[in-house]
């Protein structure tokens, strides 16, 4: 119906129909810029509400009048009969379609009890098909015979046993004529025997060594000859003639093609999304070679880690004659070699692991070879990564076996090349430098060509000097959580205290990193050294480094500690008249080494905070001592001597003729330095007696401190010596 045609109501009702739809437009449009006022907003809201409130009301009564009429209907319907066929329950299921498959489930359903002969011939599905024309089982077909009638007739019969064994065996020769390694060479003589085994030897040996030459030539494409060579490794195809000497020169030289192709970094593996990407040719062969690489480099290690676990567990092989023994030991030295030569590459981390557990080992070979393996690998670090990994493992192996190690591996942790560790985190800056970086780029524009590249300039120097600061924070964090692990090990190893064994790296690396320790244990560290070094049973050098522990604490960070450490001075004093009296040559050296480097941190380093009295009753009997000891060790304590006096130079009165020093008589035999009174004795006769000596440099170190040590004149010490 159009507009001209309708009525008079109708016609209004339209126009104002679409009046409201052009002014709601105009609502919209106004709400949408935000001109108009909250109560015209809230108007509009109420509007559409009470539409959409009127709408959901008419799908509801429609909604509820279907319903309604269903159940009406459904209520007056009656309710349909079934069919005859569907209600009889006699249905003859023993002469039905599925009379075979009722019975087989009625049997399964029984546990197997019906099980009756005829059923079991009768059961059609049960048997074996067969269809015509073919032979029954265990029959075979003969020549036709064709009649003349034209009739052509295939008679057959029953296989034999013994031809089927024929074929077996036949079978068997064939695979041995295709596998040489199993060749049978009993028939031969010793000489001859020999001589095979020379041809085969030599023969395995140009083999591996064509392999490794085409790896080494060119590796992406001839990187699938690792895998024959791996395959040597594990002695397969190799005859058991040559398959021991064959298996060690596979194990060496696969060894060296490795360390030789590995790159220069830690390959990563490709995520999904980066395998389904379209890659160049080169790009190809490139991911092609570093995945077959690290495929046959991680089974190379895993043979290496099963040969060398044979060496430890309770199935160890200790006779060092034995094959198996060989295999393990070039094993733990193959993983020693990678992970000193290559510790970048993959893996690195788990030969470390693999390493310290073969420290358990009970043969001293394998243990020696493990630890030097450590101590190499602590020494060429320069980033401390692999030390950090090292320390964590052999603390957790070590708080895991409750102390239980050897001393080897804790004597490894002194080989750690750490001097420093960060105290606290301090911000680079590097992303301030940054923004500003983007900012003078930004203002470019506004700028002279010249002061923008020196800004420029001056910004890319300071953040070359941040990144370099970042990577030595980063060493440094690295170095503080080293620290921390291998602290862990030594305070675990003296709370437990298991062995006297342990004690002496433990004392030893205390000794070294003290000046490492935080300062809230210095107190504990201090009290427990104090505790031990009064125990009468610890070694000398044991006693020592307790001794140096707590001066190298008390020199640095310890000074603010409440601590008299004049116990320590007396039990030093007491400590170096059992110096001349051990047997051992080697440990009387480190005896006497670790004793001048204790005395120098009490009596120089200390020098402001000791009394004089003291000092001289050190050097007089620190000469005593020199006077029957060797000549190396004479001339150590006589060089501490002369930087004694050169720290202390009031000493120069026990060296003078005239009578002026201190009153009273020197007592050598009481241990309290405090009370020896020793500068009323004099050390001439003690330096006489060195000066003597045939050692010329120990002869020009006592004349110098004799003569007062001058730095001119015939005494005077050559800078050499004096550097000393």
């Amino acid at each position: 119906m159009g507009f001209a045609s309708a009525s008079r109501e109708e016609k209004l009702k339209m126009m104002k129909t679409n009046k409201t739809r052009k002014t709601t437009k105009n609502l919209n449009r106004l709400a949408k810029k935000k001109k108009l006022s909250r109560e015209i907003r809230d108007g509009m809201s109420d509007i559409k509400a009470r539409k959409s409130a009127d709408l959901r009301q008419r799908a509801v009564n429609i909604e509820d009048d279907f319903i309604a009429d269903r159940e009406a209907r459904y209520e007056n319907d009656d309710e349909e009969d079934l069919p005859l066929d569907m209600m009889d329950a006699d249905i003859d299921w023993e002469n039905s379609a599925f009379a075979n498959a009722k019975r087989r489930l009625d049997r399964k359903r029984n546990g197997g009890a019906d099980s009756d002969e005829d059923e079991d011939e009768n059961d059609v599905e049960t048997k074996k098909r067969k269809f015509a024309g073919q032979l029954e089982e265990g029959h075979e077909e003969l020549l036709p015979i064709k009649l003349k009638d034209g009739t052509l007739i295939r008679p057959t019969r029953e296989k034999e046993v013994e031809e089927q064994e024929e074929e077996e065996k036949s079978d068997i020769d064939e695979g041995e004529e295709d596998e040489p390694h199993k060749e049978d060479f009993s028939h031969l003589s010793a000489s001859e025997l020999i001589t095979k085994r020379r041809e085969l030897l030599q023969e395995f040996k140009d083999t591996i060594a064509s392999h490794a030459n085409m790896l080494l030539a060119n590796p992406q494409v001839n990187i699938v000859r690792l895998r024959d060579l791996y395959n040597l490794c594990n002695g397969e195809k190799v005859h058991s003639l040559v398959r021991e000497p064959v298996q060690k020169l596979a194990m060496a030289s696969t060894l060296q093609v490795l360390l030789d192709i590995v790159p220069g970094y830690a390959i990563r593996e490709q995520t999904a999304e980066e395998k389904s990407q379209k890659q160049k040719k080169e790009t190809r062969n490139l991911v092609n070679f570093e995945e077959s690489l690290l495929r046959y480099h991680l089974k190379y290690l895993q043979l290496c880690e099963k040969l060398s676990n044979k060496l430890v567990g309770k199935d160890r092989h200790n006779d060092e004659n034995t094959f198996t023994f060989k295999m393990g030991i070039l094993s733990v030295k193959a993983l020693a070699r990678i992970v000193i030569s290559a510790p970048h590459f993959n893996y690195s981390t788990n030969i470390i692991s693999s390493l310290v557990r073969l420290s358990l080992a009970k043969n001293e070979t394998v243990v020696k070879e493990v630890c030097d393996a450590i101590r190499t690998v602590f020494k060429e670090d320069l980033h401390l990564k692999i030390t950090l990994f090292t320390s964590r493992s052999i603390s957790t192996l070590v708080t895991k076996r409750k102390g239980r190690v050897p001393p080897e591996l804790l004597k490894t942790l002194l080989s750690m090349n750490i001097t420093e560790v960060a105290n606290e985190d301090k911000k680079s800056g590097k992303d301030a430098l940054i923004a500003k970086k983007y900012q003078i780029k930004k203002e470019r524009a506004s700028k002279t060509a010249k002061k923008y590249k020196k800004q420029l300039a001056r910004l890319e120097a300071d953040l070359l000097e941040v990144e370099a600061e970042e990577s030595l924070t980063k060493k440094m964090k690295h170095a503080t959580e080293a620290m921390k692990f291998a602290f862990q090990t030594y305070f675990s190893v003296l709370k437990r205290m298991p062995s006297s064994a342990l004690l002496e790296p433990v004392l030893e690396g205390l000794s070294k990193f003290a000046h490492l320790l935080s300062i809230e244990f210095y107190e504990d560290i201090v009290s427990t050294m104090e505790n031990m070094v009064q125990n009468e049973n610890l070694k000398p050098l044991d006693q020592l480094h307790c001794i140096n522990t707590v001066f190298v604490i008390l020199s640095g960070d310890g000074q603010l500690l409440n601590i008299d450490p004049s116990k320590f001075y007396r039990l030093a004093y007491r400590v170096l008249n059992h110096l001349p009296f051990e047997k051992r040559p080697e440990q009387r050296k480190n005896q006497i080494v670790m004793a001048t480097k204790t005395l120098e941190t009490m009596l120089v380093t200390r020098r402001k905070a000791v009394p004089l009295s003291r000092v001289a009753a050190f050097v007089k009997r620190l000469l005593s001592i020199a006077t029957v000891l060797d000549d190396f060790p004479a001339l150590c304590i006589v060089s501490l001597v002369r930087s004694l006096f050169i720290a202390h130079p009031k000493l120069s009165s026990m060296i003078e003729d005239e009578e002026g020093g201190a009153p009273g008589v020197f007592r050598q035999d009481i241990d309290d330095p405090d009370v020896a009174n020793a500068l009323a004795s004099d050390v001439r006769d003690e330096l006489s007696m060195l000066a003597r000596r045939r050692n010329v440099e120990l002869s020009r170190f006592a004349n110098n401190i004799l003569y007062g040590v001058p730095s001119t004149g015939i005494f005077k010490l050559n800078p050499q010596l004096s550097s000393l």
